[in-house]
């Protein structure tokens, strides 16, 4: 036990007053007139033995009273481990959760309020200077120097809600590594947070040296949350003037059922569907949306739920692209194709022509998104690098060989390409046996029970080429063959799409081009050529985006900004593979339409939505958190209850303080002395002199 006022023990020396008092007590005697003396002598026997017990029972009570009282005075505490040196500057770390669970209600007001009322209470409970950090999951520049206790609560209203999540493991780490660089020797670091398992209990920290932190946990009023999850399309190529489907899907992380949640989508600012659903508690609920895209071009898309107290995950950001006509090349090495015709005259989108390969326009070739080569025998190299430089710009191109083709001539496109060669020519007559469902080109073709080969009919092949695997597993196999040799293969590469065929389009090779199979296989593939856009892309997601093909107008850069005209930046921009590629990192960090453009015209639209990794609200348990604090060592959990914490933090760092225990202790003995006074002292009267 250590004292803060030392000195007043020399008080101490009280304690010689009562007892000069009680050995000097001078009693003034009168005299008692007794008809016999015997009963005189018999009655100072009986009180000699009262008096001397009470007089010691008196003189400890009054001895203890004033020694608890002096020791008040002094107070004395018990010293803690944690306890900073005489004149020791305290470097403090204060970590504050402002991830968006944080906007849920607590027991007084917002999560993300409370935790600001706590980082000012632990502030206050150092020294004026005392150097301080303040910390939080955007982890800025401005929040990695120390500053005063003054400037610290003057940063305490400008932490707002921000989508960047962290975990202990990395919040800790950052902590470390400031309070590490500084040369004082009692370091903090605390931790306010609601502790969420899907992110920041996610990763541990391991064991670290030298620093304490404390984690001080909030608690919700509810873990209650409907958010929507996700969307797509049924066809992710919105046609003109056709009826798409987008399918929303909506969670209920709450513990009640809710009904006639009202669901709207809103296309280019105007209210296009609108739907009623209920969920479960706890449930996962999907919705379809239908409409019609009366004008072609770039679309912008939001979903949107109501939803209470939290609230970023209620609105959902998409584009797409409604296509008004699908430009279709068919260079024919022969006659036209009447295959080829008749299939791709069906759908009124695709805009289909065909040429003779000697009277090619290679200059107009960018204006296509699908260009077929059928029936081409010779290929020289001038229209080996212009088909190419087709598929690097992002262009999708299909092979249809000639049966009679000079296989070299071929290899030589398909090996500029990469994707697989010809290696010969099979005569064997076989049947197709399995069709890639999972593809985009056979995805909607069969219904979901899946293809039975033996129940089903499929094409049969008289004659085709056999492949290699030059792709090295690149090129996907969209229809197979029995005896294992692929039919028709795809392939992604430098931005644009190829697909190979292993037979021509003639009766001679078999019923192919005749069956049921060729007309969807056909259509989607014209389909898939066109350019999707992403639907949307997360918030502080890390990585580049893919703008295709585009470029900046002549030597100017993209410039990114928000369609509303609130924000703006210039994203850093890379050409990889022959693809744009921009890197927001963390210059963007509300949700929302954007849009992307370079020189004075408008090139694309990017949609950002929050990500949805806490909104599942499921804090990490009180005995979770205790239990890791006892495994980890060097942390500990402060109670945010209602005792204020700088007045924990100041006992846990003074030590325990004990002159309150000394006061209750005076004030017994003082109580006690009155009580042996008024009882027993009546039968005593010298005591009360």
């Amino acid at each position: 036990m250590q004292f803060i006022n030392p000195y007043i023990l020399f008080a101490l020396l009280a304690v010689l007053i009562p007892i000069a008092i009680h050995l000097f007590n001078f009693r003034k005697y009168r005299k008692v007139y007794f008809s016999n003396v015997s009963f005189l002598r018999e009655l100072q026997q009986k009180t000699q033995k009262q008096s001397q017990l009470l007089h010691i029972l008196v003189l400890i009570a009054r001895i203890l009273a004033v020694a608890a009282l002096v020791f008040a005075f002094a107070q004395p505490y018990i010293p803690s481990a944690k306890k900073t040196l005489p004149g020791q500057i305290s470097v403090v770390s204060i970590f504050i959760d402002n991830s968006f669970s944080m906007e849920a209600a607590g027991a007084h007001g917002r999560l993300l309020d409370e935790a600001k009322l706590k980082a000012a209470e632990i502030a206050s409970a150092y020294k004026a200077d005392d150097l301080f950090q303040l910390l939080t999951n955007d982890f800025e520049g401005r929040h990695q120097r120390l500053v005063t206790r003054e400037e610290f609560l003057e940063m305490l209203p400008d932490v707002l809600l921000s989508p960047a999540v962290r975990t202990l493991s990395q919040i800790s780490s950052r902590q470390q590594e400031i309070l590490s660089a500084n040369r004082s020797g009692a370091k903090f670091a605390y931790i306010i947070s609601d502790f969420q398992q899907s992110t920041v209990m996610a990763a541990l920290p391991e064991k670290t040296k030298g620093i304490s932190f404390s984690l001080v946990p909030l608690l919700s009023a509810g873990a209650r949350n409907l958010y929507i999850d996700s969307c797509w399309f049924d066809n992710p190529v919105v046609q003109l003037n056709h009826t798409s489907v987008l399918n929303v899907r909506i969670r209920n992380s709450s513990d009640a059922d809710l009904e006639k949640i009202p669901v709207k989508l809103m296309i280019n600012g105007r209210q296009r569907a609108v739907a009623a659903l209920g969920i479960k508690a706890g449930g996962v609920s999907e919705v379809r949306l239908p409409f019609t895209s009366p004008q072609a071009g770039t679309m912008e898309g939001m979903v949107e739920i109501s939803d209470y107290p939290v609230t970023y995950d209620d609105i959902y950001y998409f584009v797409f692209r409604v296509s008004d006509r699908i430009p279709v090349l068919a260079v024919n090495g022969r006659d036209e194709n009447p295959y080829l015709k008749s299939v791709f005259d069906l759908d009124s989108v695709i805009g289909f022509n065909q040429v003779s390969s000697g009277k090619t326009d290679y200059s107009a070739l960018s204006g296509y998104r699908l260009v077929i080569l059928n029936d081409l025998k010779t290929l020289t190299s001038g229209a080996i690098q212009e088909f190419s430089g087709f598929v690097s710009q992002g262009g999708s191109l299909l092979i249809l060989p000639a049966q009679d083709a000079v296989i070299t001539q071929v290899n030589q496109l398909l090996s500029a390409l990469g994707t697989d060669l010809i290696t010969g020519i099979d005569s064997a007559s076989v049947k197709v046996a399995v069709v890639n469902t999972r593809h985009p080109v056979f995805s909607d073709v069969f219904e979901k029970s899946g293809l039975d080969p033996d129940n089903t009919d499929l094409p049969v092949i008289r004659r085709h080429f056999r492949l290699s695997a030059a792709s090295k597993g690149t090129a996907e196999t969209l229809i197979g063959l029995g005896n294992g040799d692929p039919l028709l293969i795809a392939q992604n590469r430098n931005g644009g799409k190829i697909y190979l065929s292993a037979v021509p389009l003639n009766d001679r090779a078999g019923n192919w081009p005749r069956h049921a199979l060729f007309v969807p296989a056909m259509l989607n593939i014209a389909f898939g050529s066109e350019n999707v856009l992403p639907m949307m892309h997360y918030t502080g997601t890390p990585g580049g985006i893919s703008l295709g093909n585009l470029k900046p107008a002549e030597d100017n850069v993209f410039r990114v900004s928000k369609t509303d005209g609130t924000s703006a930046f210039i994203p850093e921009y890379r050409r990889l593979e022959g693809q744009s590629m921009v890197f927001i990192n963390d210059q963007l960090k509300d949700a929302g339409i954007f849009r992307v453009s370079g020189g004075k015209d408008n090139v694309t639209l990017l949609a950002f939505n929050y990500n949805r990794d806490e909104s599942e609200l499921t804090p990490a348990g009180e005995e979770s958190i205790q239990k890791f604090a006892e495994q980890a060592g060097n942390y500990e959990v402060l109670e945010a209850g209602p005792k204020p914490l700088n007045d924990i933090i100041a006992a846990k760092s003074s030590g325990k303080r004990l002159w309150k225990w000394f006061i209750i202790t005076a004030l017994f003995c003082i109580i006690a002395e009155v009580l042996l006074l008024r009882f027993f002292g009546r039968k005593n009267p010298a005591i009360n002199k």
